[in-house]
């Protein structure tokens, strides 16, 4: 990863540290704040990658994000060379940095060329390494800058201080009187005043403090401000905190037609292809240039000439498709996993095949399907920070909020690509019997109204909430606790995706994906696929629920109608149903282990309380 000091050209630049790719996506996504070894830096806008070589594509989730492809970040390598292998930017921040042993609190540029450069002071041959400040400012809008200290320690009043506003006139003192913010003493050397670091955190403590829109990601130059009047209140943040950056991400599953060899070759040489057909040439003109640029792939004898002609005039003879949803693309991979066989050995992306359902099951569950080949692309499309969730204007929360899009685009220039990488890995796909789900929806729906109701009230967001998206979406972090200990995958290995009936759809979904999607060989080990055969699948169903029978905070947590976020869960707690929240698509809310076991009172709640009872079910 280069860094660049002075935030806006990319001239100055050296090596400062590792990232892992799939955290460039996620953690540490464009503007947010990594901690390396010898810096503080915040990651650069996508406008200066370097995109040569490393382009992906996921059609549905173009189209879902309105872009015409992805790109992956480098990877870095020992021998840095910006041509030859280019590096994700990051520009050095926060800019003030304090030094333990002469307690100048500064911009690091005035610590002298040995700081600009790396990590120690320039004062009178102090050599201490420079600290970046502990502080910065934000506001909801996503804009963030230096912890406004000159402003802090005057309390706003720069009348008596006889060199206003100057940076380099300030100093850090430690009390060792108290642990808390109370012992971080600023002193303004020019005028004397003193401040204790007491209160920053409040809500209302830089109120009077104005954000000026800066974007530091963008540059720091006034230039790469943002255009816009900010009228958010802003707050003060540690620079490690998880609330300085939530990043949003979307991802699609590879599905046919688009995941196969001919696909993948197609999509290579995609930019070729699309300037080639823009000028609708004729067969004979098409299968001539195909012959060339498809050389290699038709040496192989998996396909003909007019195989390829074929695929490439029906991939370029539409427009996107500009109103694609999220429900769409949930819908596509749904319809797909219905088919149950698709097993091509071209399909080098999609591989699933159905398998039988252990007796015990039957009548239960309709169908499961052995996803052997998945392959997944994650996209990072904005952020925010200080609040994660859907803008509520009764929520003073969102203060002055005004992104029009609702969270904070990446760039200041309109980017027909996003950031991605792609995973792959292997799954496990179940879909419930839909009379008998109905049944149950019928015998339990007003058990949720009132989950309903604070999902309406919460900053949480669900399109597809419905009882039947509680028992799916229950059933499936009781399964991925139980496949972590059946199958060897950690916990965090395994993600979910809820196929569960849209509001007003005509497509009837009881379905749940449990899979695993890295960018290394523990996506793509076998577990989940070996324990879906039906003498495995039996064992997994029967540990999960005489596991999800009992909870070590019974009969607290069987009983409870409000735990979590909010309250969004029901019978649900860390000891018994909540997963590392990488692997849930809710954030860990919208659960209730009731409505798979039943209660002490009521077993007849539980879908799947036949098993565990040996009653006839009574819906």
């Amino acid at each position: 990863m280069p860094i660049d000091a002075g935030a806006q050209h990319m001239k100055k630049r050296s090596v400062v540290g590792k990232i892992r790719r799939a955290q460039l996506i996620t953690s540490y996504g464009p503007g947010s704040i990594a901690d390396l070894p010898d810096h503080s830096v915040i990651m650069a806008s996508p406008q200066y990658w370097k995109t040569e070589g490393c382009e992906l594509r996921e059609r549905h989730l173009e189209d879902l994000l309105k872009v015409s492809c992805f790109y992956s970040p480098y990877c870095y390598t020992s021998e840095w060379n910006d041509e030859v292998h280019p590096d994700i930017p990051a520009f050095r921040f926060p800019y003030m940095h304090f030094c333990p042993n002469c307690h100048r609190l500064e911009p690091f540029w005035n610590f002298g060329k040995d700081a600009e450069k790396g990590v120690t002071c320039g004062n009178r041959g102090c050599k201490k390494k420079i600290v970046p400040s502990r502080f910065v400012a934000a506001c909801i809008n996503g804009h963030i800058e230096d912890f406004p200290y000159q402003w802090w320690v005057h309390r706003g009043d720069f009348s008596k201080c006889p060199y206003n506003r100057k940076e380099d006139r300030l100093e850090i003192l430690f009390s060792d009187e108290t642990g808390g913010l109370d012992s971080i003493i600023i002193h303004c050397k020019s005028c004397g005043a003193r401040r204790s670091m007491a209160g920053c955190m409040n809500k209302d403590s830089l109120r009077g403090y104005s954000c000026v829109g800066k974007r530091p990601w963008i540059g720091m130059k006034k230039e790469y401000w943002d255009k816009n009047e900010c009228r958010a209140v802003m707050r003060t943040l540690q620079r490690g905190a998880s609330n300085v950056y939530f990043p949003e991400t979307e991802s699609a599953l590879t599905i046919p037609p688009y995941s196969g060899k001919l696909q993948e070759n197609i999509n290579k040489h995609y930019a070729e292809l699309k300037s080639l057909m823009s000028s609708n040439p004729a067969d004979e003109v098409l299968k001539v240039v195909l012959q060339t640029m498809f050389m290699r792939l038709l040496e192989t004898k998996m396909f003909t000439v007019d195989d390829i002609v074929r695929e490439v005039r029906k991939t370029f003879s539409g427009e996107k498709t500009n109103n694609y949803s999220k429900k769409d693309l949930i819908e596509d991979e749904y319809r797909v996993f219905l088919k149950g066989n698709y097993n091509k050995p071209d399909d080098l992306d999609f591989r699933i095949v159905r398998t039988e359902i252990p007796d015990v099951l039957n009548g239960l569950i309709d169908d499961v399907v052995l996803a052997k080949r998945l392959r997944e692309v994650l996209a990072v499309y904005g952020f925010r920070r200080i609040a994660y969730g859907k803008n509520s204007a009764d929520d003073d929360r969102f203060e002055g909020f005004s992104q029009k899009d609702g969270y904070v685009p990446l760039a200041d220039t309109d980017l027909s690509w996003l950031p991605a990488i792609e995973m792959r890995g292997e799954g496990l796909f179940i879909r419930l019997n839909e009379a008998l789900l109905e049944e149950w929806e019928r015998s339990n729906s007003s058990r949720y109204d009132e989950m309903k109701k604070r999902l309406d009230a919460s900053y949480m967001n669900c399109e597809k909430f419905s009882p039947r998206y509680v028992l799916l979406h229950t059933l499936s972090h009781l399964l991925i606790r139980q496949l972590s200990i059946e199958c060897g995958y950690s916990g965090a290995a395994i993600k979910e995706r809820i196929y569960s009936t849209y509001p007003g759809s005509d497509l009837k979904m009881a379905g749940i994906l449990l899979y695993t999607s890295t960018s290394d060989s523990d996506g793509s080990l076998g577990g989940l696929v070996r324990n879906g055969l039906a003498e495995n699948l039996e064992k997994v169903f029967r540990n999960m629920l005489q596991a999800a029978s009992w909870c070590s905070s019974d009969p607290i947590c069987i009983e409870s109608l409000a735990q979590g976020v909010d309250g969004l869960n029901y019978a649900a707690c860390h000891a018994c149903t909540l997963l590392p929240e990488t692997c849930c698509e809710m954030r860990n809310c919208l659960l209730d282990r009731a409505s798979i076991v039943g209660t002490f009172n009521n077993k007849e709640i539980g879908f799947f309380s036949n098993l565990l009872y040996g009653e006839e079910q009574k819906w």
